[in-house]
């Protein structure tokens, strides 16, 4: 906004991205390892082109992979944390030598030693050499080495001296950046035709654009230290018609190229419904680390079953037909696979919150009704009004009078009238010996609610109303809930298969 109002020429759309690397190089660094999308691009320009040495918050290892598959074999013995005992060592050598140097699993602490590495404080020699000083010794300066360093806590609290020495980036993956790479694992697999399509095209029209700069400034070269009558000089004319003729077939080729990309595009975005499903999957799984340390899951395991799912699920002829396939089997794969890592008492909160977000994902859910089902009435003040009926709970009372609130808030997505919820109260009020039938059911969660609220209210909103009659009943009720969007077998957890244990297993992870 800034540039426009400034009046600046600017490419339209501008990504910054596009500025400060290449298609060639962001293809070469996803085929290191790096993901593909946006972000993770941002994160690698980042890495490579920061004038401080980069620290990466690295949950799900995404960084640290990278970097290892990229400096290869340069890193050998290069690779330390603070607690190895030859660690300043080793960083001598590869400062003197110009190798890489990789600090992997920091924690909030950076050993103060390396400070002028990080703060860059040279000593220049006599000869011009420059030297640095590590500990209480001098070494000589190569500019060819590079520092990284990685942390694999998702959230470390680095004070201004760190941020202020380093270069701290995010690796961390959001659900758009989770959704684009899974994108691109989809496709890779239901159409490696396509994906490689697409890679070669980039390859292709990124080489068209350095063929076509390179004749641009050809042009103005040529141009500019021509002599004389430009017009009398053949040699000079010839040139220029040239390189005109071919700057023309070079942009035709990039149209052409930039169309085909277009297609590519349009048919790879009909796979996004999987990878939309999976992004919300994993960041359910992720999301159970808040109940306890103990579940903690990668993005690698993660990836690993989704791999499977498109391996594994049935396959169809028609492409939304295959595309719901891969989603019932990748949530359910899912569903099982965290399960077998649970406590019992976790399996049904895991299945709610599953069912909970996937239902946001097809259509914004109402926070506040999520907020009240989670939370109840946290007024610190007593409703005003009084509970009619001393068979009604106190509890439950302010909880109603709370939901009542939200359902004036709100329209009723059918009739566009006020919400049935806003007249709840009322209509309790109105007819005691119907509510009470209903509150003195031995399994309420199983009748219709009275007064034909069953059938004007959403199945999540009949839940918020079980909250207030028969708290006892939520649980039972969250199982019917789970069931009704989700099917049964989301609230039965699979038995301990070992077949299909060792199915996922791999060389590489022990069962």
């Amino acid at each position: 906004k800034d540039v426009a109002e400034r009046t600046i020429p600017l490419t339209s759309p501008f990504r910054l991205e596009e500025l400060l690397t290449s298609d060639v190089e962001t293809t070469g660094w996803s085929s290191e390892g790096l993901p593909s999308d946006e972000l993770s691009i941002q994160n690698g320009i980042l890495t490579m082109r920061a004038n401080r040495w980069p620290l990466c918050i690295d949950p799900q290892m995404q960084a640290v992979t990278w970097i290892k598959t990229r400096e290869g074999k340069q890193l050998d013995g290069k690779v330390k944390t603070f607690n190895d005992s030859d660690f300043l060592k080793q960083l001598e050598l590869a400062i003197q030598y110009g190798f890489p140097f990789l600090f992997e699993n920091l924690d909030e602490y950076i050993d103060p030693v390396i400070d002028p590495v990080l703060e860059k404080n040279f000593l220049q020699t006599g000869n011009g050499k420059l030297v640095i000083k590590l500990g209480d010794k001098e070494v000589e300066w190569d500019n060819n080495f590079r520092l990284y360093m990685t942390s694999k806590l998702s959230n470390p609290h680095y004070g201004p001296e760190i941020s202020g020495k380093t270069m701290v980036i995010n690796y961390g993956v959001t659900q758009q950046g989770l959704t684009e790479q899974l994108l691109n694992v989809t496709v890779k697999h239901e159409r490696a035709d396509l994906e490689e399509a697409r890679e070669t095209l980039v390859k292709e029209m990124s080489e068209n654009k350095a063929l076509l700069k390179n004749l641009e400034d050809t042009l103005l070269r040529e141009l500019s230290n021509a002599t004389g009558n430009i017009l009398d000089n053949q040699d000079l004319i010839s040139t220029l018609e040239s390189a005109k003729a071919k700057a023309v077939e070079i942009a035709e080729k990039l149209e052409a190229s930039r169309l085909t990309a277009q297609e590519i595009e349009v048919t790879r975005v009909r796979y996004s419904p999987v990878a939309k499903r999976g992004a919300i999957l994993f960041f359910v799984m992720a999301s159970l680390s808040a109940i306890t340390n103990m579940y903690e899951y990668s993005l690698g395991s993660f990836l690993t079953v989704f791999n499977l799912t498109l391996g594994s699920s049935r396959k169809d002829s028609v492409l939304e037909g295959r595309l719901r396939h891969i989603i019932d089997a990748l949530t359910y794969d899912v569903y099982a696979y965290t399960c077998l890592g649970l406590f019992e008492r976790h399996k049904l909160m895991f299945s709610f919150q599953m069912t909970i977000k996937i239902l946001e994902g097809d259509s914004p859910l109402d926070t506040q009704l999520l907020d009240f089902f989670l939370k109840g009435n946290l007024s610190l003040e007593k409703a005003r009004r009084h509970k009619p009926y001393d068979w009604f709970p106190d509890q439950g009372w302010q909880d109603l009078i709370r939901l009542v609130q939200l359902g004036t808030t709100k329209l009723d997505p059918v009739t566009g009238k006020v919400h049935p919820l806003a007249r709840l109260a009322d209509d309790i009020e109105a007819d005691e010996v119907e509510w009470r039938t209903f509150y003195e059911l031995e399994a309420p969660e199983e009748a219709a609610l009275p007064m034909g609220y069953d059938t004007c209210l959403t199945e999540f909103e009949k839940l918020c109303v079980m909250r207030c009659l028969r708290v006892d009943r939520v649980t039972v009720g969250i199982t019917r809930f789970v069931i009704s969007v989700m099917t049964e077998r989301f609230v039965q957890p699979p038995t301990l298969d070992y077949t299909h244990i060792w199915k996922q297993s791999t060389e590489a992870t022990p069962i």
